[in-house]
């Protein structure tokens, strides 16, 4: 079982629920203009030790930088290669649906789908989205795991700490089941197709933040294949 501290916990939350919010939302004027004049990405709520991460808030800064002086041609530059990565005029060029990478013939709204969709249900939770969204969305995925968190947090804190224990198990599983299978693929076409650093950097933060937590369960990643494994149960 992974040992974080609650305030940990606590950061863990915040920064899935980010990351959550920078794959599955399109950005517009009112979300760069924060971007910019709130410094968002001055750091991580979690995970800044790794690599991935600090190298995923430079990018976005350096974004940030460069789109105060036309925050207009910005906010379309942004709409856009959101559209094209992750959404697709057609084929997405960097799907953020596990099906896309674990399907046969990436059928949406497949198995990959329907077992996400039984976590969810697991924990009472179901996305309002669902008849046109899949539930193997990246997004929805890490608001997921942001939700396990916090209510392991909230279980420590009324001093039930094996309760607590139980939706940290099921992050873990989460991760590993569906999520770090992918990872390593899907930060790799977002590399290869991002035209902006906003877009690289968030490829970069979320597979860190990812990798972060991962880490803590024993699980590690290997450069040379892409994958990740437990360093204890192989």
């Amino acid at each position: 079982m992974a040992c974080f501290s609650t305030e940990e916990l606590a950061s863990v939350g915040v920064a899935f629920d980010f990351a959550a919010r920078l794959v599955q939302v399109e950005p517009g004027r009112a979300w760069i203009e924060s971007c910019i004049d709130d410094d968002l990405f001055a750091a991580a709520p979690f995970g800044q030790d790794d690599e991935a991460v600090a190298n995923g808030l430079a990018l976005m800064r350096q974004w940030c930088a460069g789109a105060a002086g036309d925050v207009d041609e910005a906010v379309g530059s942004l709409q856009r290669e959101w559209l094209r990565l992750f959404v697709g005029l057609g084929a997405p060029e960097a799907s953020i649906n596990e099906s896309y990478y674990t399907e046969p013939n990436s059928i949406m709204f497949g198995q990959s789908t329907l077992s996400a969709r039984a976590a969810y249900r697991a924990w009472g939770l179901e996305s309002d989205r669902k008849a046109s969204e899949p539930d193997d969305a990246l997004g929805i995925m890490l608001a997921f795991c942001a939700h396990l968190v916090r209510e392991s947090l909230r279980l420590g804190e009324s001093g039930d700490e094996e309760a607590s224990r139980k939706p940290l198990k099921a992050f873990e599983d989460f991760l590993v089941q569906h999520m770090l299978p992918w990872l390593s693929a899907w930060r790799y076409l977002v590399k290869q197709h991002a035209k902006t650093d906003y877009y690289r950097g968030v490829g970069e933060l979320v597979f860190g933040l990812e990798r972060s937590c991962a880490a803590r369960f024993g699980i590690a990643f290997d450069e040379g294949n892409g994958s990740f494994s437990y360093n204890h149960r192989l």
